[in-house]
């Protein structure tokens, strides 16, 4: 056992739980909002993927089966763009819907400042999520290369060799994923103020763009995942994640021109 892995472990769940909540925080305090907006992000990403995630797992196998004699690599795209375009599906709309109704329900304004923070709270909570399972990671990685054997292992070479995985792990092996999920609390953020302006605006085609955008990130991670390798996937990623961050200034203005005209 390495106790730089342990340690990058801890750190890389940590700065997942603190980063969204840091940036909320910020928010709140620099435009005066409501935790309630975050709480509001973090809540409907949740909803969504109590149906969502169901949906995914018993539709997948069935379609990639079905696809199968076409090739592996077909079925393998053919399954990437699913899963993607039900991603982009289930949350857009289901951002779309919470606009429409659950704000202006609780009188809460359409803004740009809102927007923000509730594609934090959105993608805030994925984050927390997945650091609580790296967590659950840095247990297993301590209790299967522990010296002092706390889980008895069989005598079996598969097994062996998911441990002998562990042990090659390394600090650098684990930092990707935390970039990973700086980017896409990024992506959150720009698909929650292109749906809000979908909202705003009354132009549908926008949150159709919000749909489609997220079916590509989610299509292309999936995919370039299992052909290309993790680096590979993350800076397609990164791509992504800076031209959220431009359309994240670009609609800022202009939601600020409309709102100081």
């Amino acid at each position: 056992m390495d106790p730089l892995v342990v340690a990058t472990f801890a750190v890389v769940a940590l700065l997942e739980i603190i980063v969204p909540l840091a940036l909320g925080y910020w928010l709140v305090k620099r435009f005066d909002l409501s935790w309630r907006v975050f709480a509001l992000g973090a809540l409907f990403f949740i909803v969504v993927q109590v149906v969502h995630a169901p949906l995914v797992i018993v539709t997948q196998t069935p379609l990639y089966l079905a696809v199968l004699p076409f090739g592996a690599t077909t079925a393998l795209a053919v399954l990437a763009v699913y899963l993607g375009l039900m991603a982009g599906l289930f949350e857009e709309v289901g951002r779309y819907l919470v606009y429409r109704y659950i704000f202006r329900r609780q009188d809460i304004p359409l803004t740009r400042e809102n927007g923000l923070l509730f594609g934090t709270g959105w993608g805030g909570v994925e984050s927390m999520i997945v650091a609580l399972l790296v967590l659950t990671s840095m247990l297993s990685y301590i209790a299967l290369t522990g010296d002092g054997g706390l889980v008895p292992l069989p005598d079996d070479p598969a097994v062996q060799a998911q441990v002998d995985a562990l042990l090659a792990l390394t600090p650098l092996d684990l930092l990707p994923g935390l970039a990973e999920r700086m980017m896409t609390i990024t992506l959150h953020i720009a698909w929650s103020l292109m749906v809000l302006a979908a909202v705003v605006y009354d132009k549908k085609g926008l949150l159709l763009l919000a749909i489609l955008w997220h079916a590509a990130v989610d299509a292309a991670a999936v995919y370039l995942a299992e052909t290309r390798g993790i680096l590979v996937t993350e800076a397609v990623v990164f791509v992504f994640a800076v031209i959220g961050l431009a359309y994240i200034l670009w609609e800022w203005r202009r939601m600020g021109v409309r709102a100081a005209s």
